[in-house]
């Protein structure tokens, strides 16, 4: 008799037939690796950062290359502040940025209408990159939302090399190479993995590049573990995950924390308040004391054995067979495993007791969140309550921005009105009045030029910044230190400049390309 929980995941071959003939290979260089938005966040966000470069390619079904692909630049938006570290990482200078030529609205829509453009052609297509769903597609969002498109355009197929890479190793260590952190623990970072494994890499940290060398990971890790594909890929579909959560009461999902890759027995109780977030039990774990508890004891019991599973989020779902070849698991019978996962899996007490626990919590999320101030460009989720999409639609389809800001003067969330504003003030100040011109001009001196803690970089935090770089530059024997001086030197004068024009009461709008970089530099 075949055990419950240990038999391999049936029909996945089935299910891997549905993955999309053809991927969009991509990666974003920009304005800075985030912060922490306030100082109990756990982790920094990259949300506020702008798109300076974008590639993408799309291959076939044997990961060639088509004709279909992207690779441009744009200007810095002058709202906001790269982060110095960025422009040594890309080793673009702010000069060479403030001239490219698209402006950062006019790649936004580029990026915007062939993604859409490749999701007609083909309904399945999947996005991927490496490390993208918790870097690239969160600026993506934001950059999208900033400029009032629709934020979540790759939601539904999108997968991650890292997740892959990740993948591999937890199921033969010695087919991929890896450093190691200071901790001890593998590191995937894609020019490491691509310089040990003999991958191709033309310049490390250009969008390009960085793109054909995902590729060639992709291709590396299917040659390495051909048996274990169709699993790794499968949930690249959020379709293809739910089923998998929904449909078998116990299943391995892969985990990284502070750089530990561990696979985690788990079975589904109930999906989350959050779509498409399904909260699981970890079967390392009893689950009687859970069931038995009252509410305040669930909250307290339930740490550490809890776990939601994001189903757009490339969760890598493996047969749950594989437990028992990873702590704890080999210490615990299989009969015990398939007996805890028979006793949680969609078990209707402990999914009230996780739908109260997410209601309080959410209301201790509320109560902290009215307390803050938030910014306008906070929530992409906002974009849907904004309820004028129509407006919004005319509003790009404009051909001028005297014709779109005729158009922003129509939206009547206040929300979407300043983003608008906004944004016509970096692309065209000139073309809003001038009562809207000193509002926006006031805004941006209150956020970037106060010397105050900010979700993102200001002008003071990046001088700062620039002189800790130029300090450790300075004492180096770095081969390409006269280059990154000049970066920093140059980023320093037109922060000053930036500086003196939000701080001036009688502030004109702003030129853009050349005719800025004269302005500035002389």
């Amino acid at each position: 008799m075949l055990l419950l929980f240990f038999t391999i995941f049936t029909g996945c071959k089935k299910i891997s037939k549905l993955i999309s003939n053809k991927q969009v290979f991509w990666d974003l260089e920009t304005s800075g690796a985030g912060k922490k938005e306030h100082p109990k966040a756990f982790a920094s966000t990259p949300k506020w950062e702008q798109i300076l470069q974008i590639a993408a390619i799309v291959v076939d079904e044997n990961l060639q290359p088509t004709n279909q692909n992207i690779n441009e630049f744009c200007r810095p938006r002058t709202s906001i502040i790269a982060q110095p570290g960025a422009l040594l990482t890309t080793q673009q200078g702010i000069r060479e940025s403030l001239q490219a030529k698209n402006s950062s609205y006019e790649l936004i829509t580029m990026i915007n209408n062939k993604f859409e453009e490749w999701k007609k052609e083909n309904d399945d297509l999947i996005f991927i990159g490496h490390n993208i769903l918790k870097f690239d597609s969160v600026v993506l969002e934001y950059n999208l939302f900033n400029n009032l498109y629709f934020p979540y355009i790759d939601r539904k197929n999108r997968g991650d090399t890292l997740n892959l890479a990740r993948a591999l190793y937890a199921l033969n260590p010695s087919s991929i190479k890896t450093p190691l952190t200071a901790r001890g623990n593998p590191s995937f970072r894609l020019e490491k993995l691509a310089e040990l494994n003999n991958l191709p890499l033309e310049s490390a940290h250009d969008a390009y590049s960085d793109v054909k060398t995902s590729i060639a990971l992709t291709k590396f890790i299917h040659d390495s573990d051909p048996e274990s594909w169709s699993q790794l890929v499968m949930t690249m579909n959020k379709d293809n995950a739910i089923n998998l959560i929904q449909n078998k009461k116990g299943f391995c999902y892969l985990t990284d924390f502070g750089g530990r890759i561990k696979l985690e027995a788990l079975s589904m109780v109930s999906e989350s308040s959050y779509s498409g977030w399904y909260n699981s039990f970890n079967l390392a774990y009893d689950p009687t004391p859970l069931l038995e508890a009252n509410l305040d004891e669930f909250k307290t019991l339930i740490k550490k054995k809890n776990r939601y599973v994001i189903t757009n989020q490339h969760p890598i779902l493996l047969p749950g067979k594989l437990a028992t070849n990873y702590e704890p698991y080999n210490e615990i019978t299989s009969d015990i495993l398939n007996e805890r996962a028979k006793m949680v899996f969609k078990n209707k007490s402990l999914a009230d007791k996780f739908k109260h626990m997410e209601i309080d919590r959410q209301l201790e999320k509320e109560d902290e969140s009215s307390q803050d101030n938030y910014f306008p460009e906070s929530k992409a989720n906002k974009f849907s309550e904004f309820r004028q999409q129509e407006v919004i639609k005319n509003f790009h389809e404009q051909k001028t921005w005297e014709d779109k800001y005729k158009v922003a003067l129509t939206l009547s969330d206040p929300r979407a009105n300043f983003i608008a504003k906004r944004l016509i003030f970096d692309e065209s100040p000139s073309t809003l009045s001038e009562q809207d011109f000193k509002m926006v001009h006031r805004e941006l001196h209150d956020r970037l030029v106060i010397n105050q803690e900010r979700p993102f970089t200001t002008i003071p935090e990046a001088m700062n910044q620039i002189d800790d770089e130029l300090t450790k530059i300075e004492s180096s024997d770095d081969e390409e230190k006269d280059k990154k001086l000049k970066i920093l030197n140059d980023y320093n004068t037109y922060l000053i400049f930036l500086e003196k024009y939000f701080k001036s009461k009688n502030a004109k709008p702003l030129k853009s390309g050349t005719e800025l970089i004269k302005q500035i530099f002389g």
